[in-house]
């Protein structure tokens, strides 16, 4: 945790930042925040919400910070391989960000939920994720190709429709 001691100004978010990641690999059977806050000896889950919806921290360096630890720990880059994966997650729920009905890698199905891509850093001595990224849905009209409106071609990744023929 000290590398990650420069990503917040203030030492309050440090040691909540601490104390969350001890709950996150522990052997908790639940981790959200009231059970993560029992294992950290808070009272009320209060602190580690202000954690994760306030504190003023830098995502971009701490995310470095770690690429930087995960490189040091398991080896070479010449040996190892960046692995790509979108999981997806189902929720009940339309409340979390990213919740629509889309494709669900893990269900194998289209269903209610989430898709998050992961990129994990792989090598001979072990794996760990590097990086991860919620995936927002466009919502939305779209034309008849799937395409927003505003969209060129060439800033859209959506496939080209099946009653289209290839370079339309």
């Amino acid at each position: 945790m000290g590398c990650l001691a420069r990503c917040s100004a203030r030492v309050e978010p440090r040691h909540q930042a601490r104390k969350y990641v001890t709950g996150l690999i522990s052997d908790l059977p639940r981790k959200n925040c009231w059970a993560l806050a029992g294992q950290a000896g808070d009272a009320t889950p209060d602190k580690m919400q202000r954690l994760l919806e306030r504190a003023a921290w830098d995502a971009s360096d701490a995310m470095r910070q770690i690429r930087a630890f995960v490189v040091s720990g398991l080896g070479d880059p010449a040996g190892a391989v960046l692995v790509l994966g979108e999981p997806g997650q189902e929720k009940a729920g339309e409340h979390t960000a990213g919740v629509k009905r889309q494709y669900l890698g893990g269900a194998g199905r289209v269903a209610n939920g989430i898709n998050v891509v992961f990129a994990s850093y792989a090598a001979p001595a072990g794996h760990a994720i590097i990086a991860a990224r919620l995936y927002v849905p466009r919502t939305g009209p779209v034309t008849a190709s799937g395409v927003p409106p505003r969209a060129s071609p060439r800033t859209c990744s959506s496939p080209p429709s099946r009653s289209s023929p290839p370079g339309s």
